[in-house]
């Protein structure tokens, strides 16, 4: 019985032994997929985020007929992972190994609009601030432009001006993605293809109407 107690035992030790293994393999791949995953996202955000500044530089320009405005990356330290006795892991597992590096904390908005001599936003005035984030709105959506974009009033600080230089950097986003805008400003109708309203009248029932400015 011994005997037959101890090959059975060993059956199943052999088997878990192997699944084990099996186990061990596996988050070994596993993490190095992670850091392969890493590395790549890393330099595609590396790639995104230079093409983002430039067109950020280039539509506060426009928008501001001037100035410098720019993106700073923020960095921090990464805590190191610690375990209930308060030990740091010292697995000589490079890719397991936790070691305190340098990582995206944030991003920093610079603007500089001409005739100015301030940096960051919280200088600005509300005007200044609006078109300062349109700006990088319009950069990210140059970079990864959308299928659809809702803009609900994102101008109604603005004067006539500056709306008409919005609508034109909105006309040249538009080859790429459609934009639906809630609006009441008259500058930014002007630059639409199609209008739609709704209008109550005096029995309380709402309707909708539309034209197509081509057929005016």
């Amino acid at each position: 019985e011994v005997v037959k107690d101890y090959e059975a035992t060993k059956e199943r030790h052999d088997f878990l032994d192997n699944q084990l293994h099996d186990l061990e393999t596996a988050a070994t791949d596993l993490r190095t997929l992670i850091a392969e995953l890493d590395e790549d996202m890393k330099k595609k955000r590396s790639s995104a985020f230079r093409k983002i500044r430039k067109e950020f530089s280039r539509y506060f320009q426009i928008l501001f007929e001037g100035g410098e405005a720019d993106l700073e990356e923020i960095y921090g330290e990464t805590p190191s992972e610690e375990f209930p006795d308060g030990q740091e892991s010292v697995s000589e597992d490079p890719v397991v190994s936790k070691k305190k590096e340098k990582h995206l904390t944030g991003i920093e908005v610079i603007a500089n609009p001409p005739g100015k001599k301030i940096k960051y936003l919280n200088s600005l005035s509300g005007g200044e601030r609006t078109l300062t984030s349109i700006a990088l709105i319009c950069a990210i959506l140059h970079d990864n432009p959308s299928p659809f974009v809702i803009l609900d009033e994102v101008e109604a600080a603005l004067d006539e001006a500056n709306t008409q230089r919005f609508v034109r950097i909105m006309a040249e986003l538009a080859e790429r993605s459609q934009f639906i805008v809630i609006t009441h400003n008259r500058v930014t109708m002007h630059s639409a293809q199609a209008l739609y309203g709704v209008v109550m009248n005096g029995d309380g029932v709402s309707q909708l109407l539309s034209v197509k400015l081509s057929d005016v």
